[in-house]
């Protein structure tokens, strides 16, 4: 690592709150297995990504009878590293 670099500082963004309890568990997870573990004081710290893992199309009816294709989320990748 060379020796003038600088970390680069960004900033926070809001969870969606409907994923946000999903975040939360599986951060969790990786704390129990010991993946992960909290480091407070570190200029090299990296975020955590959840990105939904999409699993196909479905098609849905909407309120004036149109077939909307709609993509299917089954389930969440937790990215670490970015």
């Amino acid at each position: 690592m060379e020796e003038d670099y600088k970390p680069v500082v960004q900033h926070q963004r809001r969870v969606n709150p409907k994923i946000h309890d999903i975040i939360k568990k599986e951060v969790e997870k990786l704390f129990d297995a010991g993946l992960i573990y909290p480091i407070s004081d570190s200029p090299w710290a990296s975020p955590v990504h959840c990105v939904p893992k999409k699993g196909g199309f479905t098609v849905v009816e909407n309120e004036e009878n149109e077939l909307i294709p709609t993509r299917l989320v089954t389930g969440w990748w937790v990215c670490i590293d970015y």
